[in-house]
């Protein structure tokens, strides 16, 4: 594995645990107060009618229902997450918006949490410098749409879940489309300035939760990933410059939570942010 791009790796699996657990504990103050799993999370798994027997190869594939399978497929999350809290993570919307090293990482973490519902989106396609950061893409892929790039995956990984994927960039026109439906929770993938601004300041304006993503280009110690108030976005440049537009053009100067490391970059691989 790359250096370079471990951070990325990290900080899309860490962004997508982050909403995963933040869609559990919304309606729960109990979780919110405590640290760690409820005591009576193994009780409730147990009990679940959720939970059916293990699947093994001597399984009589014709008996078995989609529900079993599905059930199956999420017993560990059950173990965490408990019934009521599972349930609240597969009805979620969440909208994750930029699809690359970061975004891809995030939306398969999230898939993988039991997130039923998910609207994908990035403009960009997949191409071969793409292959050693993105999260499920292979040199088939290469020359498609990377929201297309997920669907195929995705949807062998979780049938069942509904994806809308678009290829489409984000900007003010696109707005209600892309963020109508009420969803549950935004995720900012974007490394381009003057939309992610706009995105944000939509979710703002809308209270849709909403995650930053901030750069992980040419950083390697995973160590140093924090998740911090916008007020707090000093170290990271891409965070930094955010900061500054949304207080100057929007007035927002804290209540976003922001994905960033606190490391400098190792090289110029990507812009200085003004």
């Amino acid at each position: 594995m790359e250096s370079k791009v471990l951070v990325a790796f990290i900080a899309g699996g860490l962004a997508g645990t982050y909403v995963a657990s933040y869609l559990f504990s919304w309606h729960n103050p109990r979780v919110r107060q405590q640290s760690g799993i409820a005591d009576t999370t193994l009780a409730l798994v147990a009990s679940s009618p959720l939970r059916p027997p293990l699947l093994t190869q001597e399984s009589d594939s014709s008996t078995i229902t989609g529900d079993e399978i599905l059930a199956e497929q999420f017993t560990r999350n059950l173990q965490f997450f408990g019934t009521a809290g599972q349930k609240r993570v597969s009805d979620a919307f969440v909208v994750v918006v930029g699809l690359g090293g970061v975004g891809s990482h995030c939306a398969h973490m999230l898939l993988r949490s039991g997130v039923s519902r998910l609207r994908l989106v990035d403009f960009d396609q997949i191409s071969l410098s793409s292959l050693n950061r993105h999260a499920v893409a292979t040199r088939e892929d290469v020359g498609t749409s990377k929201a297309g790039c997920l669907r195929r995956h995705f949807s062998k990984i979780y049938p069942e879940a509904n994806l809308d994927c678009r290829t489409i960039m984000y900007d003010r026109s696109v707005e209600e489309e892309l963020l109508g439906g009420s969803p549950d929770f935004v995720v900012d993938c974007i490394d381009n300035i003057d939309t992610k601004v706009d995105l944000l300041a939509a979710c703002v304006r809308r209270s849709i939760p909403v995650l930053a993503c901030g750069g992980a280009g040419a950083k390697c110690d995973p160590t140093r990933i924090r998740v911090v108030d916008l007020a707090e976005s000093v170290v990271d440049p891409l965070a930094r410059a955010v900061r500054h537009r949304l207080r100057r053009e929007h007035g927002i100067k804290s209540g976003i939570s922001v994905l960033l490391s606190t490391e400098k970059q190792k090289c110029d691989l990507v812009r200085e942010y003004v």
